[in-house]
C-alpha cells in the first residue's frame, strides 16, 4: 500500500478534516499491508507539518514515527526522477505534481495498485484507493 501526503498529514494534524478517518484507517493499514512511502511524500510531508502547519514538533514526530516503523522508504533517484518527469510532461491536462509523478513510478515498479491519501490524481492514473470520503 502506498502512502501518499495527505493521509500522513490527516493522520498526524488533528484540525484536518480527515483526521479520524485516518486514525480509524491505521490499525487496518499497518495490520493487513506493507506500507510504502517515497522520500519525496517523506519531504513533503515534513515540510506541510513544519511549515503550513507550523508544529516543527509534530514534524519531528513524524519523522521518528517512520524511522522508527520498518515501512518501505523507496528513494527516489535518478531514473525514476527522469521517467517522473517524462510523464509530468505527458499529461498537459491534468495539475499533477512532481511528487505525484515520482509515486506513480515507484508504485509502478513494485506492482502497488493501491493507495491510501486523498490525491483523485492517483485514481485518474488506475490506482484504487484505500479511503472513502463521505
Amino acid at each position: 500500500m502506498f502512502v501518499d501526503t495527505g493521509y500522513w498529514i490527516a493522520l498526524f494534524d488533528r484540525r484536518d478534516q480527515y483526521h479520524m478517518l485516518t486514525k480509524e484507517l491505521l490499525p487496518r493499514l499497518l495490520g493487513s499491508y506493507r506500507v510504502v512511502l517515497s522520500d519525496f511524500v517523506l519531504f513533503e510531508t515534513l515540510t506541510y507539518l513544519n511549515c503550513s502547519v507550523g508544529r516543527h514538533d509534530l514534524a519531528v514526530r513524524f519523522l521518528d514515527k517512520v524511522a522508527a516503523s520498518g515501512f518501505d522508504v523507496a528513494e527516489v533517484g535518478r531514473p525514476v526522477k527522469e521517467r517522473a518527469l517524462a510523464l509530468f510532461r505527458q499529461y498537459a491536462d491534468k495539475d499533477f505534481s512532481v511528487t505525484d509523478c515520482c509515486s506513480f513510478v515507484v508504485m509502478r515498479d513494485a506492482a502497488i495498485s493501491r493507495f491510501a491519501g486523498f490525491d483523485a490524481h492517483f485514481e485518474q492514473m488506475g490506482f484504487v484507493s484505500l479511503l472513502h470520503r463521505s
